[in-house]
């Protein structure tokens, strides 16, 4: 049996030793060292410019140009012709008042003016009275004497009674204070005229006033614009003071929208020198604002101050109140690069290829930046930054400084 079996573990035997030789004496490959694979990413080169940026204002508008209207009397409301949208031009009706109490105040202050006029005409003709019978009263003065002194004469030759002599002594008398009493009527006149004239004045400015009155019964639009917060309605009755409605001219939309401090110092430099606009999408129509002014107080609680873009042309359906996202143009800067948001690391912080590893460079944010293919983009500055660097926009999550990178399409 083992005899039998013996022969063919031999040849087993053999051919394991035969392949064992082959395999330890092929020949051996020789053993390269392989490049380690650093991330891919995509870069830009950094190429200075002078660069406009744009930064991204929100704000709401309002109406510098409003009109609270009230009532200036009172009286019942006659009829109210707007709502509240509609637009409305210079002159036109808005609301009748009722203005029957209005003109009965007119009737009153004309008939009080009238009965003044009246006292006034009265006066002249009893100066021009006096005037004409002053002469004849200094004559019956006259003849009182001459008959006191005939009087006296008789008495003294006892050719008369001493009753004659009183009588003609009392008549005097009275001729005498008949004429100082018109004496000092006309010198009086001029004192009693200034009077009269003072009532006549204060009567017309009570007419004046109750006309005026009566005009304000008829409330026309002050200037053109657009009627907002009515509160009236037909058959209400108003005060004096009430409010009625209110108008703003659209003319005259501004937007007011906060300004950053950090760009302010750029603003300050050109607002008298240069023009600086804004544009702003609503609706899917393209408005612009002119920087007019800052505002004049600082609200403590917001790092920046209020700027006040003026509307330039048609306001279209825009209104007072509404919120606007606008983009501002700023001065030019000087050595600035504009690049994808995606190359910004943190909020001040870019990467720099240098021997295929990263290096980081500190930035600082100027604005946004819109480039010829309408892509927005970010405006940066840095001294650190050379011409012709390259600088990574692929945003990794574990970017650091001396992690290995491969370029793209190198």
């Amino acid at each position: 049996m083992i005899k039998r079996l013996l022969p063919p573990l031999l040849v087993v035997a053999l051919a394991i030793v035969i392949f064992s030789t082959l395999i330890s004496t092929r020949p051996q490959a020789p053993v390269q060292d392989r490049p380690v694979q650093g991330v891919l990413v995509e870069t830009q080169t950094i190429d200075f410019a002078a660069l406009s940026p744009t930064l991204t204002l929100y704000g709401r508008l309002e109406a510098p140009q409003m009109a609270n209207l009230r009532a200036a009397v009172t009286a019942d409301v006659a009829e109210v012709y707007v709502f509240d949208g509609e637009y409305v031009e210079q002159g036109d009706v808005l609301i009748e008042l009722d203005p029957r109490e209005a003109q009965l105040a007119v009737e009153q202050a004309a008939a009080e003016l009238a009965l003044i006029d009246a006292q006034i005409d009265a006066e002249k003709s009893q100066l021009q009275r006096n005037q004409a019978l002053l002469g004849t009263q200094q004559q019956l003065v006259d003849l009182a004497k001459a008959a006191v002194n005939r009087a006296e004469k008789l008495q003294q030759s006892q050719l008369s009674s001493q009753a004659l002599l009183d009588e003609s002594i009392s008549l005097q008398a009275q001729q005498s204070l008949e004429l100082k009493q018109r004496q000092f009527d006309i010198q009086d006149h001029p004192i009693r005229i200034a009077q009269l004239q003072a009532n006549r004045q204060q009567a017309q400015a009570q007419l004046d006033r109750a006309e005026l009155d009566l005009s304000r019964t008829v409330i026309e639009a002050p200037f053109s614009g657009r009627i907002t917060n009515r509160q009236i309605a037909k058959g209400d009755r108003v005060q004096i003071g009430d409010a009625l409605m209110t108008l703003y001219d659209m003319q005259q939309l501004e937007l007011r929208a906060s300004i950053p401090q950090r760009y302010l110092m750029d603003i300050y430099s050109v607002l008298e020198t240069q023009r600086l606009t804004a544009t702003a999408d609503v609706s899917g129509q393209q408005y612009e604002f002119e920087l007019q002014r800052l505002s004049g107080e600082v609200n403590a609680n917001v790092a920046g101050r209020d700027g006040l873009f003026r509307l330039q042309g048609d306001p279209g359906p825009l209104a007072a109140g509404q919120f606007v996202s606008a983009q501002l143009d700023l001065p030019v800067r000087q050595d600035t690069v504009a690049i994808p948001y995606s190359a910004l690391y943190g909020l001040d912080r870019v990467y720099r290829v240098r021997n295929n590893q990263l290096e980081a460079v500190h930035v600082s944010k100027i604005g946004d930046y819109s480039d010829q293919d309408g892509k927005s983009r970010l405006l940066i500055q840095s001294d650190a930054l050379q011409q012709g660097d390259r600088i990574i926009v692929t945003q990794l999550p574990n970017a650091i400084n001396g992690l290995s990178v491969s370029i793209k399409d190198e």
